[in-house]
């Protein structure tokens, strides 16, 4: 696992056969176009997949006033909020109804909702080391055209890229249960309940 955002970034510079930076404050191209793409390509990686080591659950409370139309309640989505895996009502039950604007989530279930969720996980000590190496890919890919000048070197870091990610959401999922296992509405349809 890397031990700084600083690591990752050297990783994807040295597969471009950059030289390595200090701190995204260096005073050179590599180190300014790190320090602008790097929260963006991680947040787009974290995005793609329900990682373990990003998901996290939080019990959101109904926000005063209601949408406009269509839907009867809004929650407000925590600031850390990257992407909605599951939302649950007070009684167990998945929502299967709801929306998205705003940062808020909009359906008609009331008060108290569950999420599980995708936060924004900054550090990188929390990364699996397949996660790195995507992230380092992703990253390879968004700096190989302004730092080489080269759209088939971009293409061929983008490859590499879906490689690693496919490959590291790959054991990722195979390191806890299946989302769609509900046992208890399984249980329920089966006893007529």
């Amino acid at each position: 696992m890397a031990v700084s955002v600083i690591e990752i970034c050297n990783n994807a510079l040295l597969d471009l056969g950059e030289e390595t930076i200090m701190s995204l404050g260096d005073d050179c191209k590599a180190a300014r176009l790190c320090n602008q793409r790097w929260r963006a390509i991680r947040d787009a990686v974290l995005r793609a997949h329900p990682w373990n080591c990003a998901m996290t659950q939080a019990e959101l409370a109904a926000c005063a006033g209601s949408p406009i139309w269509k839907w009867r309640f809004r929650y407000q989505l925590p600031p850390d909020f990257l992407r909605v895996i599951s939302l649950v009502a007070i009684n167990g039950e998945d929502l299967t109804q709801w929306e998205i604007q705003g940062g808020a989530v909009l359906c008609d279930e009331p008060a108290p909702l569950y999420a599980a969720y995708i936060r924004r996980e900054t550090d990188p000590q929390k990364y699996d080391p397949l996660l790195d190496e995507a992230l380092s890919a992703r990253l390879s890919a968004s700096l190989a055209y302004p730092l080489s000048g080269s759209t088939s070197l971009a293409q061929a870091f983008w490859n590499i890229y879906q490689q690693r990610l496919a490959e590291a959401r790959g054991v990722d999922a195979r390191e806890g249960v299946p989302e769609n296992i509900s046992p208890t509405t399984w249980l329920r349809a089966k006893l007529g309940a």
